[in-house]
């Protein structure tokens, strides 16, 4: 009997574990959600991101002035809920929610986006972001001159017009600048007092008492979670779900088998190609995938003394990469091809470049030429990275059929950046985030800090100084295509891919839209079904 019983209660214990329902981790009758993430956050102060799990916790906890739309990546209102831009070109006119409250219950006002712009200009700032805000006119000056060691004083370009409104005058045409307007605010009544360079290691940065997103930081177990909860006075209302559980689960096997047992509700963006298959078994579980603002390519280093500072040599190499091939049968078809430095996403995007011209006679038609009948390089990739590692496989044994020997070396993480930053390889296989607007000018212009390859070309400099001065989008569209084609033809590296995000969701959650730049784009409209629907 005793036997009987117990084999009752395992066969229970197992149907419940399979149930992707919440009562397991729920606060009372208050619903929460488990997310996956390989590492918790480094800081939670919005202006200092610099890794994904930071980007990813506070795009939870923060507000942003923009959003990009998740189809077109065109500005979208956010905090800012209106603007309208001057027939000069250069001023802008913005007014925030007037509902947008900080979680102390003060409203959040044009002094703030002011007082946050200033820190971002400041001598001490030491973000990314004063990038795009080097165009608004007396921000250099700012930068350079600025005595104080507080974000104090004025920028000649940004003017609080009264409480909700605010604008901001460029010293030049600048066409992507609304794009870049996608940071968050900081609350000037709490942190004007602060110095600058005390910002980042400041208590705020690791406490976050205020703040304006979808959620409240309820707590940051720095080994285990960050804990948030709904925000109830979010200026798009309060979240549906009250809780969620941001857990640092650093294994992808891990991940998977907790969110085939219930534990996890969503493992976000990096869900293995190979594993999709055996999560797509499970009908408590949905695919979900969008394209990423990133990709992978073959870094050619033509700064370095070698065979590949000639274009026929470089173009040999190009004509053996068959895209296809590696999207279809290492990618497991999650990625799209790729044959220039914009994606599709970009409304520059060029199809006219979609050519896969794979021909082993041309290529060594092309070496031959250039004076080499055999060659050998090196390869650098890093370690961990499967599907690098197959894409250079593949290239060594296109490369052998022509005369190639390709050398590879799998480096370490630490080694293969050391290799890279020192410019102490022939061939890398690298990745690269681009922006949502598809201005060229940070990686390919010559005297940009971005150009990492050394690329020069006069002629696509003048197209991308005239694009960004562009005031139709068409004719932007125009002069990012012909310089995109002049790139493409002087062959400073070779395109591969854009891989898809890809996340595995709980049947329970609803209303889930991945986004190009954020994960939790629309956090505040998911939703769960009861434990009793989803079992």
């Amino acid at each position: 009997m005793r036997r009987m019983l117990l084999a009752a209660l395992s066969l229970v214990l197992l149907f419940l574990s399979g149930c992707h329902g919440h009562k397991e981790h729920a606060t009372g009758q208050e619903t929460e959600l488990h997310v996956a993430a390989m590492a918790g956050p480094i800081t939670l102060n919005p202006l200092f991101l610099r890794d994904s799990a930071s980007a990813e916790v506070a795009s939870l906890l923060h507000a942003t002035l923009l959003v990009t739309d998740p189809d077109t990546l065109a500005p979208q209102p956010h905090l800012v809920s209106s603007w309208e831009v001057l027939e000069d070109n250069l001023t802008y006119i913005f007014t925030l929610h007037e509902n947008a409250y900080w979680t102390d219950g003060l409203p959040i006002t044009a002094e703030d986006a002011a007082f946050t712009m200033r820190v971002i200009c400041h001598p001490d700032y030491t973000g990314w972001l004063f990038l795009p805000l080097q165009y608004v006119a007396g921000a250099q000056e700012y930068k350079q001159n600025h005595q104080s060691l507080f974000a104090d004083g004025f920028i000649a370009g940004i003017k609080v017009l009264d409480e909700k409104t605010f604008s901001i005058t460029l010293k030049e045409p600048y066409a992507p600048f609304l794009s870049f307007l996608t940071f968050p605010l900081l609350p000037a009544h709490l942190l004007s007092s602060v110095e600058v360079r005390r910002l980042e290691a400041h208590e705020y940065s690791f406490k976050l008492p205020v703040s304006s997103g979808p959620y409240l930081l309820a707590a940051w177990d720095t080994d285990e979670y960050v804990h948030v909860k709904a925000n109830p006075n979010f200026f798009l209302g309060k979240p549906k779900i009250e809780h969620i559980y941001y857990r640092f689960v650093p294994n992808v096997e891990t991940q998977v088998i907790e969110l085939l047992a219930g534990k996890l509700d969503l493992i976000p963006t990096a869900v293995k190609v190979e594993d999709v298959s055996r999560l797509q078994a499970d009908p408590q579980i949905k695919i979900y995938t969008n394209p990423r603002l990133v990709y992978d390519y073959i870094a050619i280093n033509t700064k370095k003394d070698s065979p590949l500072q000639d274009r026929r040599v470089r173009q040999a190499l190009a004509t053996l990469v068959d895209r296809r091939e590696i999207v279809n049968n290492v990618l497991l078809g999650f990625a799209d091809p790729l044959y220039g430095p914009l994606l599709p996403l970009h409304f520059a995007y060029d199809r006219s470049l979609h050519t896969e011209a794979v021909d082993l006679a041309a290529a060594r038609e092309l070496l031959v030429a250039a004076g080499y009948k055999n060659l050998q390089l090196n390869l650098v990739f890093n370690a961990g990275n499967l599907v690098r590692e197959n894409v250079a496989l593949l290239l060594k044994e296109q490369a052998a059929k022509i005369g190639i020997d390709i050398q590879l070396s799998l480096l370490e993480w630490e080694a293969f950046l050391a290799a890279i930053n020192e410019g102490d390889y022939e061939l890398a296989i690298l990745g690269r985030g681009v922006e949502a607007d598809p201005d060229l000018t940070y990686h390919w212009h010559s005297e940009s800090l971005g150009n990492a390859l050394g690329y020069k070309n006069e002629e696509v400099d003048i197209l991308l100084e005239q694009a960004i001065k562009a005031t139709t989008q068409e004719e932007r569209a125009t002069l990012y295509r012909q310089a995109q084609k002049k790139i493409v033809a002087d062959i400073p590296a070779i395109w591969l891919y854009s891989r898809q995000a890809i996340h595995a969701v709980s049947a329970a959650v609803e209303n889930f839209r991945p986004h190009p730049e954020s994960v939790f784009f629309n956090v505040h409209e998911w939703t769960l079904k009861a434990e009793e629907e989803n079992m």
